[in-house]
């Protein structure tokens, strides 16, 4: 329970810090970047080569969108990005379902699950609310 609640502290921590800085264009995709080399540096912490490439294949998808959309507005990407952020919540829930990853600790895929989805929520909300504000001005 208490990686949870660190997970969302974090997850609304990197909100407040992306609206400061100015870094909402870039920084959710970036981050997307970030998910998959987690998973890959714990399994090669464990001396586990071969899993922390499988660890990179399944993160593909996120690094190609991530990679995408640094470059795009927030306004064109808060659907898709904030998606992935929630996909790979899921897949941090049923990660254990992939692989056995003896270096990913016990407490990670809850935090990360926790931090996945507020970051993909606030997204999806920003992109309603983005959506709804052009509404209004057409």
């Amino acid at each position: 329970m208490i990686e949870a609640l660190i997970g969302v502290a974090v997850g609304v921590l990197t909100i407040v810090v992306a609206r400061i800085i100015r870094g909402q264009r870039w920084l959710y995709s970036i981050g997307l970047l970030t998910l998959p080399s987690l998973y890959a540096f714990f399994a090669l912490q464990a001396c586990e080569q071969a899993v922390g490439v499988k660890e990179m294949i399944y993160g593909v998808p996120f690094l190609a969108v991530g990679l995408v959309f640094t470059f795009v507005s927030a306004r064109q990407s808060a659907v898709v990005v904030g998606s992935f952020w929630i996909l790979h919540g899921l897949y941090d829930l049923t990660h254990s379902l992939f692989f056995t990853n003896i270096g990913v600790p016990r407490w990670y895929p809850i935090f990360c699950f926790s931090v996945d989805v507020v970051i993909g929520a606030y997204l999806l909300w920003l992109s309603r609310r983005i959506s709804n504000a052009n509404l209004r001005q057409a």
